[in-house]
């Protein structure tokens, strides 16, 4: 089992070989690395997902427009701990901007497509907070919902 991440600049591959999806969910959920709140955010941003009772909460730091740091605590169900695991360090170093483009698409890329249809929004809860959270921290007046980054 082999997991790396590349980092350069401001894009983060992460790759995996002879590790299965569900392989990567299981050991991202027993022991993820980003777990916990950031005392010093200036994001902090909670997403409950009413259908399978995951509540997430994302703590950011954002500097000069980039996402420079990502923590998660919540309660969660595996996938959706995984996924925000996972795909919540790959973020860091991104600029907000690229971030607010990322829908189901980016999940998949990273997870793998074999999650089940049953466990689709656990796995985008965690995006739906880091994206409304920034939409706040921004001003905006945006709040998205599962129906702008569920593709299809």
């Amino acid at each position: 089992m082999l997991l790396m991440i590349i980092r350069s600049n401001t894009t983060i591959t992460l790759i995996t070989s002879y590790m299965s999806s569900q392989s990567l969910i299981i050991e991202y959920s027993s022991n993820p690395p980003n777990k916990g709140v950031l005392k010093n955010a200036n994001i902090r941003y909670r997403e409950a997902n009413r259908v399978c009772a995951d509540v997430v909460e994302v703590s950011l730091i954002i500097r000069d427009n980039i996402l420079t740091e990502f923590m998660f605590d919540g309660y969660m169900s595996i996938v959706a701990t995984a996924c925000v695991s996972i795909t919540g360090e790959l973020l860091e170093w991104s600029p907000v901007a690229d971030i607010l483009k990322l829908d189901e698409s980016f999940v998949h890329e990273n997870i793998g497509v074999d999650i089940s249809p049953r466990r689709r929004y656990a796995s985008l809860i965690w995006l739906l907070a880091v994206k409304n959270g920034i939409h706040e921290f921004l001003q905006d007046g945006k709040k998205e919902d599962f129906s702008d980054i569920v593709i299809g």
